[in-house]
């Protein structure tokens, strides 16, 4: 009876995995490696062992263990848990990631490949393994520890940003151009694939399981499980995704049922089986000659993966606030490639786009890495101690006081998901825009104004300045400004600052990015140096008030735009109620009392070097009411400040006034300005002190407009403060004191009885 070759294989790689994996046991390396080796062992290209027959029929059986890796990976994630991995760990990714992609490219660049051998060195460089990681910490007993938490919430979010890299590369290399416009198009489309499976996920696959939740045995639960992780494979194709994506989001959407655990403790003998002939045929792309020619290539790159993950992820680290020790820990688990690169090498090869010798030389790297990962985290603690003694004491000092053992905790604060929410809102939009601007720019402007302007040289100069002036207003909303959230932040917790700086330069890098893909239309240099040249204006750029206002502006304007409707129907409600509800109801009054006898400052120095974004109304002392004081009024012994905000600036200040010992919070109640403004008729005060909200309307005939509320004068000239404007029906609390002033603006202001007889004098109040 004759038997089919493909059984025999299979049989050979089994018994040969099995044995070289019981030895790898033995000898306490990950077992990931055991089946690397059994692979190379067997594999055609070693010529003393029994070998297998047929290659085509194993890279079918390794492309099935692909799709059961990723949907095992799938299983193990969840939207959930990425919406609580905190901060952090998206610190670290925007860390670590970015800069082994630039490192992988540059380093693949120095040694003479070709661009799509060094993208994809850049992107398999760009992640650390999942399971050699996982396998380590489990061995070691470390899988509780704060740092491994961390590294495991950091790698969830690499596997994320692989899937997109698996979208990403192959319109890459389709056009060996970089089409940005494609991939941003690939992009969108998977995006909407992805929403609409997450609702299928959400609405339809929880249902149909507790429907027959009773029906279900252990059989069917796995029939069910792999049939719709192969049915996702078949429509990710169809729609010209790649397995890989199919096969996690089925594992994702299974993953957030209730069956998750027995639908994973059911299909991981499975996915065992195939991971194994996966790994196996990674092993049998060794090929040694071609590992003695590349002998040098493959030791740069296992020191440039190993010591480059560790460094930009313990930098990292530390820039997400987490302790010194936590980042060194942290840092030493991340110093390997694994399963991911393999599956974009894979990917590259398939293409056709990636030279034969990289896949191996990428195998080799893994090897290397992996045998030396145990080593890394063994000693981590280690040299966590040599370095704390070695550190002098001022650094120390400096590192305690900008970070935290807490800082996994203070990660889940629900002002930092507040935070994150806004940051991710303006950042993908107004790198969507950025982009929009770029192509517009090179595609369409630059070939219109070579048709009329025959130097090509200043043709490219045209179009670079034209394009660069359009990107600057969002390249602004890109940077941000510092909003009470931010502040709020920033008072809360030292170690939150580091992570807040380093969001705001990654934004800042993104909108370099953009200028420099510009500036390279004219200058032919290294794109990191033009990235470096183009980041210094940027800077300079967010701290320009008059650009500030414009992008406030305009903020505001597409706010207005976008909910006129439902702004249309408040603004008549507000009307019909002669009330400016939407004004006094949105902010409040807070009390602190100075309680150090040696204090004396002005207004000025007391909040020039605090974060301070509420305004001081009144001052106190004892009988005396001093409203709205100039910035050179003394603050004395005594004093009781009453300052004015929204909720998140009231909250912002009174954290960090609480850590002030020379001030002290009364225990009069937060209230309402509403609150407050009436609260006043009962107080024993001479009605002439009471303070007052009045709204005047800029008609045309006021000097105030197109000023901003910084350089209109309105707090020097007529002692009243701008708390809101309604600018047709779109009301803003507490504006940016940038905020330039239009024509038909409603300005509420508040002040005493010597704002209205000023106002009165001027002619804008009847």
């Amino acid at each position: 009876m004759h038997l089919p070759a493909m059984i025999a294989d299979l049989a050979l790689i089994l018994v040969a995995a099995g044995i070289i994996t019981i030895i790898f046991r033995k000898l306490k390396q990950p077992v990931v490696l055991g089946y690397i080796v059994a692979g190379f062992l067997i594999s055609p290209k070693f010529v003393y062992l029994p070998t297998i027959i047929n290659v085509e029929d194993i890279t079918i059986w390794a492309d099935i263990g692909v799709i059961f890796l990723m949907f095992g990976l799938g299983l193990e994630f969840s939207f959930k848990k990425l919406a609580t991995v905190g901060g952090s760990a998206f610190t670290v990714v925007a860390t670590v990631m970015p800069m082994m992609i630039l490192v992988g490219a540059g380093v693949g660049t120095l040694l003479g490949w070709g661009k799509m051998d060094c993208i994809f060195l850049g992107g398999m460089l760009s992640m650390s393994s999942t399971m050699i990681i996982l396998k380590s910490y489990d061995e070691y007993g470390l899988k509780r520890e704060k740092f491994a938490h961390l590294v495991l919430s950091a790698l969830i979010i690499e596997d994320v940003v692989g899937i997109f890299m698996l979208v990403i590369l192959p319109t890459i290399s389709v056009g060996q151009s970089g089409s940005g416009l494609a991939a941003v198009g690939q992009v969108g489309l998977m995006i909407l694939y992805l929403a609409v499976w997450i609702l299928v996920g959400i609405y339809v696959i929880p249902s149909i399981l507790k429907k027959v939740s009773v029906l279900l045995t252990d059989e069917l639960i796995l029939i069910f499980s792999l049939g719709l992780c192969l049915l996702m494979v078949v429509i990710a194709n169809l729609i010209g995704f790649s397995s890989a994506l199919g096969a996690f989001l089925a594992g994702s959407i299974l993953a957030g049922t209730v069956q998750q655990d027995r639908i994973e403790f059911l299909v991981k003998p499975v996915r065992d089986l195939f991971v194994a002939v996966f790994f196996v045929s990674v092993g049998m792309m060794i090929d040694p000659p071609m590992l003695v020619k590349f002998i040098v290539p493959i030791i740069i790159l296992s020191l440039v993966v190993m010591f480059g993950q560790l460094t930009f992820s313990t930098l990292g680290i530390l820039l997400s606030g987490q302790s010194l020790h936590t980042a060194i820990r942290g840092g030493f688990s991340m110093v390997q490639i694994g399963e991911f690169s393999f599956i974009v090498a894979t990917l590259g090869m398939s293409l056709g786009v990636i030279s034969d010798f990289l896949y191996p030389i990428i195998v080799c790297v893994s090897v290397v890495t992996a045998f030396t990962t145990p080593m890394f985290i063994k000693n981590s603690k280690r040299f966590y101690r040599f370095l704390d003694s070695r550190l002098s004491t001022k650094a120390k000092l400096a590192l305690r006081r900008n970070t935290s053992e807490n800082q996994n905790r203070n990660a889940l604060d629900p002002d930092w998901n507040k935070y994150m929410k806004g940051v991710a809102l303006r950042t993908i939009s107004c790198t969507a825009i950025l982009f929009l601007f770029y192509w517009v720019g090179t595609r369409v402007l630059e070939p219109a104004i070579a048709d009329v302007i025959d130097s090509i040289r200043l043709a490219d100069c045209i179009c670079a300045g034209v394009t660069i002036l359009f990107m600057l207003p969002f390249v602004n909303i890109m940077y941000g400004t510092s909003n009470a959230s931010f502040v709020k932040l920033w008072v809360k917790h030292r170690s939150n600052r580091l992570p807040l700086i380093t969001m705001k330069v990654v934004r800042a890098l993104i909108s370099a990015c953009f200028v420099a893909l510009v500036l390279r239309r004219i200058f032919h240099v290294p794109f990191v140096i033009l990235v470096a040249i183009a980041a210094i204006p940027i800077f300079m750029i967010a701290r320009s008030a008059w650009l500030n206002g414009v992008t406030i502006n305009m903020e505001k304007r597409f706010a207005a735009n976008f909910s006129e409707r439902t702004l249309e129907k408040a603004r008549k409600e507000r009307n019909g109620g002669r009330d400016f509800r939407w004004l006094n109801e949105s902010m409040y009054v807070v009390e602190f009392e100075i309680t150090d006898p040696d204090f004396h400052k002005n207004i000025y120095d007391f909040t020039k070097r605090r974060d301070f974004v509420v305004t001081i109304i009144r001052i106190i002392r004892g009988d005396e009411y001093i409203n709205m004081p100039s910035a050179e009024e003394e603050i004395r012994y005594g004093d009781v400040l009453q300052m004015l905000g929204t909720w998140d600036e009231v909250d912002a200040c009174t954290i960090l006034l609480e850590k002030d010992h020379a001030i002290e919070y009364t225990d009069a109640d937060d209230r309402t300005l509403k609150d407050f403004m009436y609260g006043q008729k009962f107080e024993d005060m001479p009605e002439e002190q009471e303070l007052i909200c009045v709204p005047i309307k800029l008609d045309g005939s006021t000097k105030f407009e197109r000023k901003s509320i910084r350089n209109c004068g309105i707090r020097q000239k007529y002692e009243a403060t701008i708390i809101g404007i309604e600018r047709g029906a779109l009301p803003m609390v507490s504006p940016d004191i940038d905020t330039i002033l239009s024509k038909g603006d409603i300005l509420w202001l508040i002040g005493g009885s010597r704002m209205v007889d000023k106002l009165i004098r001027g002619g804008l109040m009847e």
